[in-house]
């Protein structure tokens, strides 16, 4: 299949998902883009992807609700039974518009792969930054921002993300 067909069949596919009545087989048209959508899985519309949508992958029973935005640059995986809660924002690139902006020399171009573990929620407007792993069991709260690695069993808020509560595990068994 020639480049142009490709560039094609991926306009055509986004038009369908933005188009309400063909929208109905959002997954089917998801799945063509590349999307990797485990057993019930669910992309809610409204979503904004930039980047490669073969880079993101679901798990069993993960979700994306609407007007999620995703930097698809590098791998984005959601585990089984999380949620991407409305307005979430998640990069896995940043670049200060390198050569031209001098700050590439403090601030290099950067990508890297965000984990979200198994039976995890990311509140709405929360912002993800690159190269964070989310563990299993964990809340983002609303408008949080996360720059570092949030461990299994942990409740995240603020601006950066900090820990502001352990999750008791026997609650999960």
């Amino acid at each position: 299949m020639s480049n142009i067909t490709s560039k094609f069949r991926k306009k055509l596919y986004i038009f369908f998902l933005k188009t309400p009545i063909l929208n109905r087989s959002s997954k089917r048209w998801y799945r063509k883009l590349g999307v990797k959508l485990a057993e019930n899985s669910r992309i809610y519309g409204g979503m904004t992807v930039l980047g490669s949508y073969s880079n993101i992958e679901l798990g069993k029973n993960a979700e994306i609700t609407t007007g999620c935005s995703l930097l698809a640059k590098d791998k984005i995986i959601i585990g089984e039974n999380s949620t991407l809660a409305y307005k979430t924002i998640v990069l896995t690139s940043a670049n200060p518009n390198g050569p031209y902006n001098k700050l590439i020399n403090v601030y290099p171009k950067y990508k890297a792969p965000v984990i979200i573990g198994h039976d995890s929620w990311v509140g709405a407007g929360a912002i993800l930054l690159p190269g964070i792993t989310i563990g299993n069991f964990c809340v983002v709260a609303a408008g949080a921002v996360v720059t570092k690695d949030v461990p299994d069993y942990t409740v995240v808020a603020g601006v950066p993300a900090k820990p502001v509560k352990k999750l008791d595990q026997n609650l999960f068994k």
